[in-house]
């Protein structure tokens, strides 16, 4: 599929860098891009969204905000901006016009009439191109909502009561973070925290996708099950094949791991328990790679983090002694590519050859492919897979 996307083109194309768009007449050549990255960024009292080739271009200031707790989610030609803890909005804007919003105002509620607290909206999987589930880390009802919605009414398809997971009667919310859709079924992970600890009730909780109804993940045990993990407070996650691959960070003292998650069977496996997982992603043919939380610089007022391969055999080896003791604020893959998010006086994101032989560390110079400054420091990375056809505009 070949489109023409005028506002976003004039940017990128004319090489508008870092200053978002801007009436002129300059006319671009004719370039196709193709896998344009959508970045959100944040900056101390100030967040937005930037789009980036994340070769030579990067466009700036769409979707500025005062705001910074927000994150983004990308369908085809269109970007999803979810506002998080006390803001519990979404708002979906189309490549063509990405500071148009598609829903009134900042977008629709995701906060129930009547809740006093925040929803604390986290993150969101697509069942279809207009349905998806969206998690609610404050409450214990996810909900399933309709994309398509010109209006508040239509929006919340159902909600998915989650408050039968939790630890007992004075603990109602199960702290339901990432969500994932697999053949037809939905995936929600659970943290279950009591007093931001680890209550030992992790679980992953299955939907059918068609009706909606709890799927029981073990057959023996009276009722109905969820997933039960063996690592605590998952907050990072990919699927690949019918493997999820959660990772585990938790603080004080710091531990966590990697959890595989068989989807056909529903078994478990830890992969690893030596590092305090923050970051996991997969490449298109597998490759597992994953940060681990070292911990805070005052300092520099950033985490401390290095990048690891996952090997076949479970061990991990250190990408780069250079992306290694350092601050990483966002990891993501497409194709055989790693895209990082590197802050610091210049903040960038740098793409590097995730087929390379990482037995041994490399030279950051053998294997980066290229690097772009963003505006902000770029803490999440999605991708638009459509083709873009620039020029002629």
């Amino acid at each position: 599929m070949t489109i023409k996307t005028s506002a976003i083109t004039a940017c990128i194309s004319s090489a508008l860098l870092l200053s978002g768009c801007n009436d002129n007449d300059n006319k671009a050549e004719a370039i196709t891009f193709n896998d344009i990255a959508v970045v959100q960024s944040v900056a101390s009292g100030e967040s937005m969204i930037e789009f980036t080739d994340g070769i030579t271009d990067v466009a700036s200031n769409y979707n500025s905000k005062t705001a910074t707790d927000y994150g983004i989610a990308t369908r085809g030609e269109y970007i999803y901006h979810i506002g998080r803890y006390n803001i519990d909005t979404i708002q979906k804007y189309h490549i063509d016009n990405p500071q148009l919003g598609y829903y009134p105002g900042e977008g629709y509620s995701l906060r129930s009439a009547g809740e006093t607290t925040s929803a604390n909206p986290y993150n969101i999987s697509f069942i279809t191109d207009d349905t998806a589930v969206i998690t609610r880390y404050g409450s214990a009802k996810a909900w399933v909502i309709n994309l398509a919605a010109k209006n508040s009414d239509d929006f919340l398809i159902r909600e998915l009561d989650l408050s039968h997971h939790t630890t007992g009667a004075d603990d109602t919310v199960p702290e339901m973070d990432m969500v994932f859709t697999h053949n037809n079924r939905v995936y929600i992970t659970l943290q279950n925290l009591t007093e931001w600890v680890s209550s030992g009730n992790e679980k992953v909780v299955v939907f059918d996708a068609t009706s909606w109804e709890e799927i029981d993940t073990d057959s023996v045990t009276p009722g109905t099950q969820a997933i039960e993990l063996s690592l605590a407070n998952h907050q990072s996650g990919v699927v690949y094949g019918d493997t999820m691959y959660l990772g585990s960070l938790v603080y004080g003292p710091l531990s966590g791991g990697i959890e595989a998650v068989n989807l056909n069977d529903f078994s478990t496996e830890v992969l690893t328990d030596e590092y305090a997982v923050n970051r996991v992603t997969a490449t298109e043919s597998g490759k597992i790679f994953f940060t681990s939380y070292e911990g805070w610089s005052s300092e520099k007022g950033s985490s401390i983090d290095t990048l690891y391969k996952l090997n076949s055999d479970n061990s991990a080896s250190k990408v780069s002694t250079e992306l290694a003791s350092g601050n990483i604020s966002a990891l993501a893959s497409k194709g055989e590519v790693l895209w990082l998010g590197l802050p610091g006086t210049s903040n960038k994101i740098i793409r590097i050859n995730a087929a390379a032989d990482f037995s041994a560390p490399k030279p950051l110079n053998e294997i980066q492919l290229s690097s772009v400054e963003t505006a902000l420091k770029p803490v999440q990375i999605e991708f638009l897979t459509i083709e873009q056809n620039i020029g002629d505009f």
